[in-house]
């Protein structure tokens, strides 16, 4: 039996926790911050919503950085990338000399805050194309299924098997990547794209693939993401990568990115880790990036008009 915790009650924490506790040899707990969700989730489970049907699963739950936990098998990380360093400083006793930390965040350099708490050869980073919508505490919609593709940065990692195995097992459609530069460069590109053009326009995934100028603004944006990758050592096809952004957008055309949710909620977004993250990487190589760099400003812009706690 393995011990695993999920640190971050979101969206994609509940959608994970839901298959991951369909897993008879895992010992599954849920962590969040808020104590409200904690007692909502322990009082009614997890409420999916998938093709209009309502599925409960029962995942118990605990708040995250109160009391001492034990270190665990295995520590997935779905908080927010600027909280991951913030999470993992406060739970850093689930993590032992032994415990595998897996990072499915969106964004890039999340594992330079991680291997802050653990070797990074015991770090699995990972995409996923699910697309999942929080509707309330441990209620979400899984608007759209998908690939789970992970890897490590260390070369032929035990650890990759383990969690392939893990997922495998959970009925997650898994696959292993032997480039994680490139599995992180490829998912940035989407989310890149995606994720601030919903979030300003306030509009569902599928709207950009549908509206010409939306469209046009994704092109540029992905132009200049291939260029920084570039520069960064890493040659994508360029129309390989807006057929893969136009996928996404039509297999999540009715879910809402995690920018957009951010901008309902009112909370911080992830801008400084997608877009933002290569602004700095393009500014490092003395490269132009001037639709990126504006993304990053009117998201900020956005996030300083609004209130609330993130």
């Amino acid at each position: 039996m393995l011990n695993a915790v999920i640190l971050g009650a979101g969206a994609m924490g509940c959608l994970y926790a839901s298959y991951l506790c369909k897993n008879p040899n895992i010992n599954l707990t849920l962590l969040d911050h808020r104590a409200a969700k904690v007692d909502e989730i322990n009082k009614k489970g997890l409420l999916m919503i998938e093709n209009d049907e309502e599925i409960p699963f029962s995942v118990p739950a605990k708040v995250s950085g109160h009391g001492h936990h034990e270190p665990v098998d295995i520590l997935l990380i779905f908080v927010k990338a600027h909280q991951t360093y913030a999470a993992l400083k406060a739970n850093r006793s689930l993590i032992g000399p032994k415990t595998v930390v897996v990072s499915l965040q969106n964004g890039m350099g999340n594992y330079l805050e991680i291997v802050k708490f653990v070797p990074l050869d015991r770090i699995v980073i990972g995409t996923s194309n699910h697309n999942s919508t929080l509707l309330g505490s441990g209620h979400f919609l899984h608007a759209a299924d998908g690939k789970t593709i992970i890897g490590a940065f260390a070369k032929d990692s035990p650890h990759v098997e383990l969690i392939r195995s893990v997922f495998d097992e959970c009925g997650l459609d898994i696959s292993v990547s032997n480039d994680v530069r490139v599995l992180i460069w490829r998912k940035l590109l989407v989310n890149m794209s995606i994720n601030p053009l919903t979030m300003l326009l306030e509009v569902k995934n599928g709207f950009i693939q549908s509206n010409r100028p939306s469209w046009d603004i994704v092109r540029q944006i992905v132009d200049e993401g291939l260029t920084v990758a570039k520069a960064d050592g890493i040659d994508f096809d360029r129309e390989e990568i807006l057929e893969l952004v136009h996928k996404i957008c039509v297999l999540t055309r009715t879910g809402c990115s995690s920018m957009f949710q951010d901008r309902i909620h009112k909370r911080r977004t992830e801008i400084d880790f997608i877009n933002g993250s290569v602004v700095s990487l393009a500014r490092k190589h003395g490269i132009q990036v001037p639709v990126n760099a504006l993304l990053v400003q009117l998201v900020h812009a956005v996030e300083d008009s609004c209130s609330g706690e993130e």
